[in-house]
């Protein structure tokens, strides 16, 4: 695709990547006591179907569980490090992505 086939819509996805900030975290699961990783969009504003979506590629890619759950992605197991590189691998810039 060249960038005369790209849409105006097109164009802003990229630029909402290239701009978004994550925090991802360990955190102690709260109802199940287990280790998660949480992936904390930094824009509130963050709609729950790209969030979803978001969520199943990283689950996918990672080969773990997990859900969203108050705008929030949370996967099972420890997995900051490995959460960051795919985030990186899906078009995200890397010094938005903070390791907690």
């Amino acid at each position: 695709m060249s960038s005369e086939d790209l849409t105006f819509e097109d164009i802003l996805k990229h630029i909402d990547r290239e701009s978004e900030h994550f925090v991802v975290r360990l955190e102690t699961h709260h109802r199940s006591g287990r280790e998660v990783t949480v992936v904390e969009p930094h824009r509130l504003t963050k709609d729950e179907s790209s969030l979803r979506e978001l969520a199943r590629q990283l689950k996918e890619a990672l080969g773990t569980g997990g859900d969203v759950e108050d705008g929030r992605i949370v996967l099972h197991g420890e997995q900051r490090t490995k959460t960051r590189d795919e985030l990186v691998k899906l078009g995200f810039n890397e010094e938005n992505i903070e390791l907690i």
